[in-house]
């Protein structure tokens, strides 16, 4: 008994370490690859949470800060222009409409009526002031033009009065200087010319007037006879026939011809008649009494002491013509260079 247990205990102290040894190693080798299964799954768990903890708590800080101030800008940024977009989009528009319908029901209506009160006032006041100036006006205006009105009455009367007077004279002076040239003149031509109807003359019958002195006129006027045509015209003592035998010739040509196929009786008959109706058709009359008078010789002894009455009634029917308040400026200025005419014939006369 004593020697199996001694042939155990040397059989466990050298067999069994070396058995055990063995099988260890043996099992060993086989577990590694198992526990290392099962716990690399472990380890790598363990091991990511305590990095990520490491990281989170060495970087944490500063990744945080840095990616809050980051995220916070452009977060900012972003959502401002998203709020701008969206009041653009919609904020506005209700706003306006609601600032619309807000003017349109309190601030256009209160405007309109305030509006039209300030206006029917202004109104009001502006038809007054109207009124009332106008009635200080007319009121100023009588009181003013009454006086005005009678001396223009006055005026036109007195006006008239020496129109009357000098178409008178006109015609009287007329008159007489034909009776004068009919009667005891020498040259029997000038005398027979002249003479009005009602005066007897010595010499060559008076040619009765055509029942058509137009017809008649322009006869002569086409047979150039000048002389025998304005005769008759003055014979009638007709201001308008007159007229129309100046319109009918170039009188201008006729006064500048050597020598003048008009006798000096009859271009001063002429310048008299012409004056008689000179406020009619005044440009023309003053052109053809301006040629008349500068073809009249005032030292013909036929007509000498004619020439300076003639021309003084003349004058003064110009004169008072140029006067009137009716005559145009134009109308003047042709009055006052024939006026200068008159006077320059006058004083050659002296």
């Amino acid at each position: 008994m004593q020697q199996m247990i001694t042939l155990i205990t040397n059989s466990i102290s050298k067999d069994l370490p070396a058995t055990l040894e063995k099988s260890l190693k043996k099992e060993i080798s086989s577990l590694g690859p198992v526990i290392a299964r099962a716990i690399t799954p472990i380890i790598e768990k363990c091991s990511a949470s305590a990095v990520a903890d490491s990281i989170q708590k060495v970087v944490g800080d500063r990744v945080v800060n840095q990616l809050d101030k980051s995220v916070s800008a452009k977060l900012e940024a972003t959502v401002a222009r998203q709020i701008q977009m969206q009041f653009h989009t919609s904020v506005k528009q209700t706003l306006q409409d609601a600032l619309r319908a807000s003017l349109e029901a309190f601030l256009v209506p209160a405007f309109e009526q305030s509006c039209k009160t300030m206006f029917e006032q202004v109104d009001s006041a502006f038809q007054k002031g109207m009124s009332e100036h106008t009635v200080a006006i007319q009121q100023q205006v009588e009181a003013t033009h009454t006086p005005l009105a009678q001396t223009l009455k006055d005026t036109i009367s007195s006006a008239s009065s020496i129109t009357q007077n000098l178409t008178a004279e006109l015609l009287d002076g007329h008159r007489k200087l034909l009776a004068l040239l009919a009667s005891g003149n020498a040259k029997a031509h000038s005398t027979n010319v002249l003479q009005p109807n009602n005066v007897p003359v010595t010499g060559p019958p008076e040619v009765e007037a055509p029942l058509d002195p137009m017809k008649e006129l322009g006869r002569l006027i086409s047979e150039r006879k000048f002389d025998e045509a304005f005769t008759m015209a003055l014979q009638r003592s007709d201001v308008s026939i007159v007229s129309w035998l100046c319109s009918q010739v170039d009188l201008r040509a006729l006064c500048s011809m050597v020598p003048v196929p008009l006798n000096q009786g009859v271009l001063l008959a002429l310048l008299q008649q012409l004056a008689v109706d000179i406020a009619t058709d005044t440009p023309r009359k003053i052109q053809w009494m301006t040629d008349v008078a500068m073809a009249i010789n005032p030292t013909d002894p036929v007509i000498a002491m004619h020439v300076k009455p003639i021309f003084e009634q003349v004058y003064n029917a110009l004169l008072h013509l140029r006067s009137l308040p009716t005559t145009s400026p134009s109308d003047s200025t042709s009055i006052r260079l024939f006026m200068h005419v008159i006077n320059s014939v006058l004083l050659s006369y002296k």
